[in-house]
């Protein structure tokens, strides 16, 4: 019973992190304290074990909602981030060409002109 309430409170805290409006600056700290949560809430998983109660089972199916709210959201904040990581992949190239235009010209062959 206990590793079934604790699972579920570690699944509160995780959905509730994920839904904080979070700053871009402070999304690092929202993604490690993410982790954190998923890796005790992975530590406790084996210890949950049946046969469960009834309260066991409600907050099981509870768990199994969270979850699934919980997934699109980190599914949501994978693709900001990857949104983000493409802009900032962009800019450094446009710097790039911006501070050596000529660096990306190719030259397919030169032509020698042999009349003088």
């Amino acid at each position: 019973m206990a590793a079934v309430k604790h699972c579920f409170t570690l699944t509160k805290q995780l959905y509730d992190l994920v839904n904080e409006t979070v700053e871009e600056e402070d999304r690092d700290e929202q993604i490690r304290q993410i982790d954190l949560l998923l890796s005790q809430r992975e530590e406790i998983l084996p210890e949950i074990q049946p046969p469960f109660s009834a309260e066991e089972k409600e907050l099981g199916r509870q768990i199994v909602g969270y979850n699934q709210l919980i997934d699109t959201k980190l599914k949501s904040l994978r693709t900001r981030i990857q949104v983000d990581f493409q802009q900032v992949k962009k800019k450094e190239q446009s710097v790039q060409k911006y501070t050596n235009p000529y660096e990306a010209l190719q030259t397919d062959g030169v032509f020698y002109d042999k009349k003088n």
